[in-house]
């Protein structure tokens, strides 16, 4: 029998000494593995959301909030951004609340006019023509389900609707208005949040200075909109543009760091997967201080007689050194295993969530070759460097005194 062959046989004889170790690391390897799944997965559809349009030419404005010294996205000052080197276009973000009004055949819903943008078109479920965009005139696009109303009904139809005029402070009337609907969109995307509809930005611009009480024109220069998307010509002119916006005090953030960005709770998932990482580490090094002091207060005798019957240090200290490695290979074989299966399982049901639906893909998620690797191999590194100390020590004792111990 060869001393890797006894360090396996040893590893069967003597496993119920170590099943608790062994449990406790596979459950940490689970948990380690499960929550790095859940983080590849969020990054996986990170990546793909950017590869799938323009995502990564883009750069968002923001209308000032609490920084009084930003500017304001008036038609003037995205003018001037249009006219910058390297940007393609400008596609302002505006919103404007309208109801279904008093017509009582229509499903009652409240629903937020938002300002089309070819780079960010909602995926369409149905629609009355071939080519939806762009919108003209007072069509619009409806999600299929908004305000937890079935609306695939109104597709096709010109139907009447109200939106808010304001005629005084804090008072308003409701004001009558036509629309089209020429599409119905995947209510699942939720780019604008829930219950947007889209527009063309003059209906939006007119209804948002209506609730203003103001004019259009007075609206876009004084009030602006809320936001904007511009888009450069390549990727690699993302960072000039956004130094130059940012000379000229605009809120602007590239989309590409933003869709990168995972919500906190994700990000707590990826924290606590290196921090069970290392718990996974730290306890297998104690698992392996432990077999080693084991070993050279119980089994000390099995040393001495395999020095007497001919054995070198080296194949002694290979055979305990197997033993116990099966020990951190085996947790990490099952905490490989079942992690994955776990991770996968975990990114369906979280997907299912509406926090964390925009945020990870529809397909199997699984974790990558290198956390897999790290999850199979850490534990028996461990293992082995915890053991190392208390081995050494134990085949350098003197046979004779070993077999006396016996």
């Amino acid at each position: 029998m060869n001393h890797v062959h006894r360090g396996a046989v040893n590893a069967l004889r003597f496993g119920r000494r170590t099943l608790a170790a062994a449990v406790v690391l596979t459950l940490c390897a689970v948990v380690a593995l499960t929550a790095a799944t859940v983080v590849r997965g969020a990054d996986e559809a990170a990546e793909a959301a950017l590869a799938s349009g323009s995502g990564l030419r883009q750069i968002d404005l923001e209308a000032p909030h609490d920084d009084p010294g930003a500017r304001r996205l008036t038609g003037t000052a995205l003018d001037g951004v249009r006219a910058l080197e390297g940007v393609d276009s400008v596609e302002p973000l505006l919103q404007a609340s309208f109801d279904s009004g008093t017509d009582e055949s229509l499903p009652p819903f409240l629903l937020h006019a938002t300002t089309e943008r070819p780079s960010l078109r909602p995926p369409l479920l149905h629609r009355s023509r071939d080519a939806v965009f762009p919108l003209r005139g007072r069509e619009v696009v409806l999600p299929a389900v908004g305000d937890g109303q079935d609306l695939t009904g109104l597709l096709g139809r010109s139907v009447d609707v109200a939106h808010t005029r304001r005629t005084g402070e804090n008072r308003g009337t409701a004001v009558a208005d036509r629309i089209t609907v020429v599409g119905l969109y995947d209510p699942a995307w939720r780019q604008d949040g829930p219950n947007a509809a889209y527009a063309a930005a003059p209906l939006v611009v007119e209804w948002a200075a209506a609730r203003e009480g103001v004019s259009p024109e007075r609206f876009l220069a004084t009030r602006g909109f809320s936001g904007a998307t511009v888009v450069v010509a390549r990727p690699e002119a993302v960072a000039p543009v956004l130094e130059r916006l940012h000379r000229d005090r605009f809120s602007a953030r590239a989309v590409a760091d933003r869709v990168r960005e995972l919500p906190l709770l994700l990000e707590l998932f990826r924290w606590g997967s290196w921090l069970m990482l290392g718990l996974l580490g730290a306890v297998a090094a104690a698992a392996g201080v432990g077999m080693g002091g084991t070993l050279l207060r119980e089994r000390i005798h099995e040393v001495g007689l395999l020095r007497a019957v001919g054995h070198t240090r080296r194949q002694i200290l290979t055979a305990f050194a197997v033993e116990a490695g099966c020990l951190g290979l085996t947790a990490g074989a099952a905490g490989a295993l079942l992690g994955s299966a776990l991770g996968a399982l975990a990114v369906r049901g979280l997907r299912g969530l509406e926090l964390f639906a925009r945020h990870l893909p529809a397909g199997l998620v699984l974790p990558g070759p290198w956390t897999v690797a790290a999850t199979l191999l850490l534990p028996a590194a461990a293992v082995l460097a915890g053991a190392a100390g208390p081995l050494r020590r134990a085949v350098r004792t003197d046979p004779v005194r070993a077999l006396r111990s016996w």
